[in-house]
């Protein structure tokens, strides 16, 4: 599933110089605020539930966002994929990355259930569930 919430755009836009600035405080709320319900429609749409999901895979734009929705998802004790200090904000490369650095560092993720949840500019987000490779 994937949307956009147009309302707030500008916090994640680029200037007029073509430089992406964002409104930190504001990112973090909304992330906060908003993944959660997103993570949860996606595994609704997917027919699993949220503590069918093994392996949480966050976009990985900020670690404490990272935890903060893990938290509020009541996941139970997924694997969670923290891949910020090894390759940073690489925007939207950050979760094939991330789910490539999970499959190398343990192969007995594979054929587990994944929640791939990202968001990025414009206050664009997806949620997907998927079976690792």
């Amino acid at each position: 599933m994937s949307g956009s919430d147009g309302a707030l755009d500008g916090l994640i836009a680029c200037d007029d110089a073509g430089l992406l600035r964002m409104a930190g405080r504001e990112v973090f709320r909304w992330a906060v605020e908003s993944m959660p319900a997103i993570a949860v429609e996606a595994c609704e749409r997917a027919g699993v539930a949220i503590g069918d999901i093994d392996v949480f895979v966050p976009h990985q734009a900020n670690g404490r966002i990272i935890a903060a929705v893990a938290d509020k998802l009541d996941l139970g004790d997924p694997v969670v994929a923290y891949n910020i200090s090894g390759s940073g904000n690489t925007s939207a490369a950050s979760i094939p990355i991330a789910i490539t650095r999970l499959l190398e560092a343990d192969v007995a993720l594979s054929g587990r259930l994944a929640l791939l949840l990202g968001f990025g500019a414009g206050l664009a987000y997806a949620g997907q569930v998927v079976q690792l490779p």
